[in-house]
């Protein structure tokens, strides 16, 4: 009952700092800024196509006519071209049918400017998310369900509560922490009920969290990591003007949110696994618990960090094949700040999961001892999430 107690005491916290802000633009704000509007458009034919050449970049352009599918403007016909100037849609190449996002803006004597945005990539995102879903619920039926629900919460909460109250001008790091740890504890509750075994992987976490943002920020700071290393975060300084926030922050924030993503993975496999072990040989006792639980751990350990590794680096591809070219010794690429930011993310992230198996496995173990055998026969915990 007072897991429940707080969770809800946690949410409406959350809601209530939401809404504390006034997010309705002013009528004064909403005048000054330009008319702009999201359509939808197909492609009806290519007027013109060839290569084009700015500096040493060559790039296909065309001249298309496109039908706009949406909007006030349902139904016309207008003129767009997509080529070298078009960061969206540089190297992309439209045929007839194609379907399309464009941005209808209004100058001041009230002509229209049309500009493609992007492909409308809806379709092929519908149907991989639905076969997503439906490799969950197959494999974990009513459990896959909650984890779906989970899931669902963490992007709204994310979407609608994170980046809002940043872009208010609330601290990144506090926000972050708070929404980190409203979503890790309303998701196991969703997914794996509240029980002993949920609350040894919330207090492994939360202190894993905890641990990880300390070092992040110490590391950060003894870097010298600016946050601008790069481009949307100095892009999005430009965009915001007077409203910026601080780009270190956002650099830590995104830190937390992203070793989050791991950390619960792990807390509750440690933790599933002690209560397995608990229900298997009653017998064991605390300390025996916690060495097994270590030992597998360390496998669990190993695996995790180096697909940590190499989701940075996947990520980062073509960055490192961009500085591969470059005739430099490997100490001044790593010094680079684009890179070091990811080294900092990546090893710090590591020592967090690292953290995160003693922590967790300890807790567990000492609440495992404490749980009678009748109650974890009748309650039995396996584990599956969804990030």
């Amino acid at each position: 009952m007072g897991v429940r107690a707080l969770l809800v005491t946690l949410v409406l916290a959350l809601v209530g700092l939401w809404l504390s802000q006034d997010g309705i633009v002013s009528a004064q704000q909403a005048v000054s800024q330009p008319q702009t509007f999201t359509a939808t458009a197909r492609v009806v034919e290519v007027l013109e196509e060839g290569v084009t050449t700015v500096g040493p970049v060559t790039q296909p352009y065309q001249r298309l006519l496109v039908e706009l599918t949406s909007g006030p403007e349902k139904g016309q016909r207008v003129e767009v071209s997509v080529g070298v100037r078009d960061l969206n849609t540089a190297g992309q190449r439209f045929a007839p049918g194609d379907r399309l996002f464009l941005t209808v803006s209004t100058g001041p004597d009230g002509s229209r400017a049309y500009t493609i945005l992007d492909r409308d990539r809806s379709t092929p995102l519908a149907v991989l998310a639905v076969l997503f879903a439906g490799a969950i619920v197959a494999l974990g039926r009513w459990k896959g369900v909650r984890a779906l629900l989970g899931l669902a919460f963490t992007f709204v909460v994310l979407i609608w509560v994170l980046v809002p109250l940043i872009l208010r001008g609330y601290p990144p790091v506090p926000v972050a922490i708070a929404v980190s740890f409203v979503v890790f504890v309303v998701t196991l509750t969703v997914t794996h009920g509240v029980g002993r075994m949920v609350l040894a992987a919330m207090a492994g976490t939360s202190l894993s969290l905890i641990l990880t943002g300390l070092l992040a920020a110490l590391f950060v700071a003894a870097a010298g990591l600016t946050g601008l290393a790069d481009e949307e975060a100095s892009f999005l300084q430009v965009v915001l003007g007077e409203r910026a926030v601080s780009p270190r922050g956002l650099l830590l924030a995104g830190m937390l949110v992203g070793a989050l993503g791991v950390l619960d993975d792990i807390t509750v496999s440690q933790s599933s696994l002690v209560f397995e072990l608990r229900r298997a040989n009653p017998s064991l006792t605390g300390w025996e618990l916690f060495a097994a639980g270590v030992r597998v751990g360390r496998d669990h350990i190993a695996a995790t960090v180096n697909t940590l590794v190499l989701a940075y680096a996947g990520a980062a591809l073509p960055l490192l094949l961009l500085f591969s070219q470059l005739e430099e010794p490997l100490l001044w690429i790593l010094n680079r700040e684009i890179v070091a930011q990811e080294v900092v993310q990546t090893l710090v992230g590591s020592l967090g999961l690292i953290a995160a198996v003693p922590l967790t496995t300890g807790f567990a173990a000492w609440l495992a001892v404490r749980t009678p055998v009748t109650a974890l026969e009748s309650s039995p915990h396996h584990h599956g999430h969804v990030h």
